[in-house]
């Protein structure tokens, strides 16, 4: 085997601290640091000590450590917030630091107009939105329709955070309607609770929903 195949045989990569997102914790992956063995030097110690009898027996290779570039520590700081969406209970949960702070009820999309599920970020945020009605029987007479924001026939109210392509986080006129199976895929909050939701995220925060 040549130097550079055994080189890379005894390399171990360095793992990158990481966070699995489950609906209601953080899990942390602590990082783990790497090494590097240098062949060609060991290679030359074992010749050199072969070569002389009076030499020590003993050989230590010259091992570097290879440090990840995202440790343990620093995962607060990546994690600065983290949002969780529990469609089968209609909570959403807050997380800051890696930390639950806070849950929320909502109101998730119909059988039929399904609220998505996977890993999303918060794309957009706007305080009261213009809406404009999808294309659909659940728009009714409103379908294709915009409403401007602050109307008070608009139904997202006060607040509005895009999740993924049309649908998003937003506030409610039907309070009644949280706990339930009833928008047409967003997730819909009371108004004092997406107020209070919006000033604690920013574009970029990750959006879990299962």
């Amino acid at each position: 085997m040549s130097t550079k195949k055994a080189g890379k045989a005894l390399k171990v990569e360095p793992r990158d601290a990481r966070v699995r997102i489950k609906i209601t914790r953080m899990v942390r992956k602590p990082a783990r640091p790497g090494r590097e063995i240098s062949v060609r030097a060991l290679v030359g110690s074992i010749q050199a000590t072969l070569d002389d009898p009076l030499a020590e027996r003993t050989v230590r290779p010259r091992v570097k450590k290879l440090v990840p570039k995202v440790r343990t520590k620093e995962l607060k700081r990546i994690y600065r917030t983290v949002i969780t969406i529990d469609r089968s209970s209609f909570r959403l949960r807050l997380f800051k630091k890696l930390h639950f702070v806070k849950s929320y009820g909502v109101a998730v999309g119909l059988p039929e107009y399904p609220t998505p599920t996977g890993l999303f970020a918060i794309e957009s945020k706007q305080v009261n939105p213009t809406w404009t009605a999808p294309n659909s029987p659940w728009a009714g007479e409103m379908a294709g329709q915009q409403v401007a924001g602050g109307a008070p026939d608009n139904p997202l109210k006060a607040r509005w955070m895009g999740v993924s392509g049309a649908v998003g986080i937003h506030g409610t006129g039907q309070p009644w309607s949280i706990g339930t199976r009833a928008s047409h895929g967003c997730i819909r909050m009371t108004v004092s609770d997406v107020i209070d939701l919006f000033g604690r995220v920013s574009i970029g925060t990750p959006v879990l929903i299962r």
